[in-house]
């Protein structure tokens, strides 16, 4: 066992990579993993590969020469929740705390020591466990940002996008109903049956519900940060919103508790408008104008805040799919039992 800077046993911690086809970046990812300052004795990854047919493997496989704590799982399944379950079953006993990762995405070096510190502290002043901490995320620094990119992450952290889910900029730490990228307690996982794998999307939402309703709190702090390689064209944009809408139906059946009435938002406004057109009413263009004057002022916000131009352009029109597709999905997701897309 090793120690950890305060004399203590420090945990044991698992650092879960799902991967399928992320030879481009995971190799910056394990190398994050790889050079963190939490005890690397106490430290294993755990790479849960569902069938890559580019370089995934082999970089993994020569990262696993360089640091025999790197154990590669394949993922006949092919998905993220089956991913994260097998990973669950294949854990030593003495594991404590499960890091979520993606192979998209890498830390600082310091941010399982930080991660660590912070659920102690938060479990400390409520006097007791916690199911788990998350994270900030923010768009990678250092890998090309094209103007779509910018857009996109605009729109997705503005009030009228996903607003305070995974993309939220927030500071401090407080509860929080869905954090990012979580530093989970073991026994938690365990005790609810990890992760639901009906759900290839929203599971970390779905699995975030049954760990509250459970009596396991969850947190999220911006002591570090998760930098991911967001998406950066608007076909894989458009996917995406239809996807979490549809899978977003599917875990609102499960939880009927949890829902949101802003995500309804524009199909009342449509249907508003259809009944407003079809009856020759004279205020059937007020819906449509007062959707396009608030977009147009979130645009003008993130433009000004972030002094770029484009994005007096970008979010408007972005937020018009990010609504229109992201309802289509939710209505099929009424109606239909799958939904074959893949955005990445």
């Amino acid at each position: 066992n090793s120690p950890s800077m305060s004399g203590e046993v420090a945990p044991m911690v698992a650092s879960v990579v799902p991967t399928f086809n992320e030879g481009k970046w995971i190799g910056r990812c394990l190398d994050s993993l790889l050079a963190q300052t939490h005890p690397s004795s106490r430290h294993i990854i755990h790479v849960v590969d569902g069938g890559s047919t580019d370089d995934t493997l082999n970089i993994v496989r020569s990262k696993m020469k360089e640091d025999v704590k790197i154990v590669l799982i394949k993922n006949p399944e092919k998905r993220v929740p089956q991913a994260r379950n097998l990973s669950l079953a294949a854990m030593d006993e003495e594991v404590e705390l499960v890091f979520e990762v993606n192979g998209h995405g890498w830390v600082p070096v310091d941010h399982l020591e930080k991660r660590i510190s912070d659920l102690q502290e938060i479990e400390s002043e409520l006097a007791k466990k916690v199911g788990g901490v998350g994270c900030l995320v923010v768009a990678a620094e250092d890998e090309g940002r094209t103007m779509m990119g910018d857009w996109i992450e605009s729109t997705l952290s503005c009030p009228l996008g996903s607003g305070g889910g995974q993309f939220a900029r927030f500071k401090g730490r407080h509860p929080h109903n869905v954090p990012a990228f979580v530093l989970h307690r073991k026994e938690a996982l365990l005790e609810v049956g990890g992760w639901d794998e009906g759900l290839p999307t929203n599971q970390d939402s779905d699995l975030s519900m049954r760990l509250i309703k459970a009596d396991w709190p969850l947190w999220r702090s911006d002591v570090s940060s998760f930098q991911m390689v967001k998406r950066r064209n608007l076909s894989s944009f458009v996917k995406m919103c239809r996807r979490y809408g549809f899978w977003r139906t599917k875990t609102l059946k499960k939880h009927k508790s949890r829902v949101n009435p802003k995500e309804f938002l524009p199909i009342i406004g449509l249907l508003l408008t259809a009944i407003l057109f079809a009856t020759q009413n004279d205020y059937r263009y007020y819906p449509l104008l007062i959707y396009a004057v608030a977009i147009s002022l979130i645009g003008l916000y993130e433009a000004m805040k972030f002094r770029m131009p484009s994005l007096l352009i970008g979010v408007p029109l972005l937020l018009l799919i990010l609504h229109t597709q992201f309802s289509i999905g939710m209505v099929e997701g009424v109606f239909r039992k799958k939904l074959e897309l893949v955005d990445r």
